[in-house]
């Protein structure tokens, strides 16, 4: 609705046309508009258009009548008759501003870009410090890609008006998509203070506090946006996904249903109780869920990808050749979504024995996917020889007994797809020991103390570190570890890239448990190559990038092991699915725990899992997997080169 209302004034002539010698009814306009009008803002639609269309048969020219009465037909969705009344009402008030902005609003939504653009534009010339069409006119920016010009617009907008939300919000948004988080957090604060009831700012606040892993503060946004908006699908849907997030999977369910309660047809709550459901094992309803999303919208990569990872498809069944027009029709779908369903039909293809198609797949994702980032391998080369350098056998000696002495955290670290879930579900199996998942407790913690010495890891921030600060660092570590469990005797925290920090782990809690799996290197790098990550593993999908990182990580174990002898307990993938139980038997003995048969029976715990590795995990141990790599050795040629081959 126009910001600025104007009432039509009635002439001289006007007011001599009576339809009787007692009775003018032009004299009842401006009480009729008043009245129009409040209806209209009350969203008393029916009534207020009632009484619009009783003013134009009095006064067919009534220029804020017709306009009004177009705005009505824009907020019901009758585009067309919109255009036709602000069009008249212009006709007859060629100078009208806010008609011109809503006549903008009217074509934009007709996917008229240049009729609108020049609306607004109109606006201006007759009103130049209206806020209400810079805003406008930076959404037209914004949709079109010109996200500078839209930026200006929303920055035009706020400064002749500061207390204007939605230009605030709008700013934001640009700000957030553009990787400017915290100006964005600022956008949205300031949309707040002008509209506390903002639910789409608290919604978007949320989502970058999640984003940056402040997941209470997320949690507390999403909140408060239901406390203004109870039935508001997307911010229970998106509460759900935080408590997920937080492990907190009950109170998400619980979360995305009531968004879907509010919006049956949602497919993206759909598709996140699904994965909610599958990381609880409870894969029948995780099917079920997902089967729904792709149902609602078809061409759901995402969703399907999650299906792929759960469903036993033939290379001939009706969903995969759904994917595969998909992912053929390139000139409609998003990359990403080319992305997700790649390496979807290449674990498909895999599974039904078409390795050679399969391999198509997984290649083509994974060259989509590096395309869109930039990276060198030499900068990994740097990090680890400064993590090598910093952490030298010199160093350990001066440092023997610092940290905190707690004996509950094990570490489990290694590379991706090396068998660290599988070893966190043994040992989350046994009675003494919770798991908790991969955890970015440590890498957080480093960040945060070296930001605060304005240091860089490691070289410039660790030997800055004294005793006490050391002892306090594995003290904060273990209060923040134990939010997953006050009253385990043993908590693992299984994030691979902890093999960066197996030496920042002795300096801080010298009695913690460190378990590094190791598997065969082709196998491992090609269950990395074929899998999309949650993150960003940067080295992860051109394969002599990723046979390279691999050769760094080997080295910096060989390292670890020279520097610490003994700390750390490596546990091959291969020797386990072969010889499960003496195995288990010496993994338990390592990290002091008595032998519990329940260990052997793994695949029974009902426990959270998050990773890739969750349909592996949820079954009795198989060797199907060791020397799958083989079945593409000519493909994989690049990477065995990169891994055994001097360069």
């Amino acid at each position: 609705m126009a910001n600025k209302i104007r009432l039509k004034r009635t002439s001289r002539k006007q007011k001599k046309k009576k339809l009787s010698a007692d009775v003018d009814p032009l004299s009842s306009l401006p009480k009729m508009f008043e009245e129009a009008l409040t209806l209209h803002q009350n969203g008393r639609f029916q009534q207020a258009e009632a009484l619009y269309r009783q003013m134009i048969t009095i006064e067919p020219k009534h220029s804020d009548a017709l306009h009004y009465l177009g705005i009505i037909h824009l907020q019901m969705g009758r585009l067309t008759q919109a255009v036709d009344l602000i069009r008249r009402a212009l006709s007859y008030r060629p100078d009208y501003a806010d008609a011109h902005i809503n006549l903008g609003i009217v074509l934009k939504a007709q996917g008229k870009t240049d009729e609108s653009t020049a609306s607004l534009l109109r606006a201006l010339t007759l009103a130049p410090n209206n806020f209400v069409a810079h805003n406008n006119l930076g959404n037209i920016f914004r949709d079109q890609g010109k996200m500078a010009e839209a930026a200006a617009s929303y920055r035009q907008a706020i400064s002749l008006r500061p207390d204007y939300a939605e230009a605030h919000y709008n700013l934001g948004t640009i700000l957030h998509n553009q990787g400017e988080p915290d100006q964005a957090a600022a956008c949205y604060r300031q949309a707040l203070i002008a509209k506390p009831d903002y639910t789409e700012a608290y919604n978007n606040l949320g989502n970058i506090f999640k984003q940056q892993g402040k997941l209470d503060e997320a949690v507390a946004c999403y909140k408060q946006a239901l406390t203004t908006s109870p039935d508001d699908a997307v911010a229970h849907n998106n509460l759900g996904n935080t408590f997920k997030a937080q492990g907190k999977l009950e109170e998400a369910i619980i979360s995305l249903r009531q968004a879907l309660s509010f919006a049956p047809n949602f497919a993206e709550a759909y598709r996140n109780l699904g994965v909610t459901y599958r990381e609880l094992g409870r894969m029948d309803d995780a099917i079920s869920c997902l089967k729904k999303a792709v149902s609602l919208k078809p061409d759901y990569a995402a969703a399907y990808r999650n299906l792929s990872l759960l469903v036993k498809y033939t290379q001939d069944d009706s969903v995969v050749l759904v994917m595969e027009n998909l992912y053929n029709n390139k000139e409609k779908i998003p990359e990403a979504d080319r992305i997700d369903l790649g390496f979807a039909l290449g674990r498909i293809f895999e599974k039904t024995g078409n390795y050679e198609k399969s391999f198509n797949f997984i290649l083509e994702a994974n060259t989509l996917k590096r395309g869109a980032y930039n990276y060198s391998s030499q900068t990994d080369q740097a990090l680890f020889e400064r993590v090598k350098t910093t952490f030298s056998l010199e160093f350990f000696k001066v440092r023997q007994s610092f940290g905190d002495q707690n004996t509950t955290p094990i570490f489990i670290v290694g590379m991706p797809r090396s068998g660290t879930t599988l070893t966190e579900q043994i040992l989350a199996t046994h009675p003494q020991v919770f798991g908790a998942g991969e955890l970015e407790i440590l890498p957080n913690l480093v960040d945060r103390v070296c930001a605060e010495r304005s240091a860089a890891w490691p070289q410039e921030c660790v030997p800055k570190l004294d005793q006490n600060t050391l002892t306090q660092m594995g003290t904060e570590y273990l209060e923040t570890l134990r939010k997953f469990s006050s009253d385990a005797c043993y908590i693992t925290d299984k994030l691979p890239y902890n093999f960066l920090h197996v030496g920042l782990i002795k300096i801080i809690l010298p009695r913690a448990k460190v378990i590094h799996c190791q598997r065969n290197p082709m196998d491992t790098c090609f269950s990395i190559f074929k899998t999309e990550f949650a993150g960003l593993h940067e080295y992860a999908y051109d394969m002599a990038e990723l046979g390279r990182y691999y050769k760094l990580y080997l080295d910096l174990m060989s390292h670890w092991e020279k520097v610490l002898p003994g700390f750390m307990y490596t546990l091959q993938y291969e020797e386990i699915v072969s010889d499960q139980k003496s195995q288990t038997k010496k993994l338990l003995d390592f990290c002091a725990l008595p032998w519990d048969d329940a260990c052997l029976n793994f695949h029974k715990t009902a426990r959270r899992v998050t990773t890739a590795s969750l349909s592996q995990v949820r079954q009795p141990l198989y060797q199907n997997s060791v020397g799958r790599w083989k079945c593409y050795e000519r493909q994989l040629e690049p990477l065995r080169k990169a891994i055994y081959e001097i360069n």
